[in-house]
């Protein structure tokens, strides 16, 4: 956090605050994700087709008995 401070002397009641951001570390984070941006781009547009072989089918679903006895 940044404050004016005055020259010395008589002091008029309580020193004005400035308050800023801090943009710099903003930017920086921006400008990082820009650049990733641009590069993963060109990677997502160049498709391989690949025939992928098939797997087995999943086993049929056994449903369970039920006995009852009287």
């Amino acid at each position: 956090m940044a404050m004016n401070v005055g020259s010395g002397g008589i002091s008029r009641g309580d020193p004005e605050v400035m308050i800023d951001i801090n943009t710099t570390p903003l930017i920086d984070v921006m400008l990082v994700l820009l650049v990733m941006l641009i590069i993963t781009l060109p990677i997502q547009l160049h498709a391989i087709n690949l025939n992928m072989p098939t797997g087995n089918p999943p086993p049929p679903l056994v449903l369970p008995q039920i006995v009852k006895i009287d």
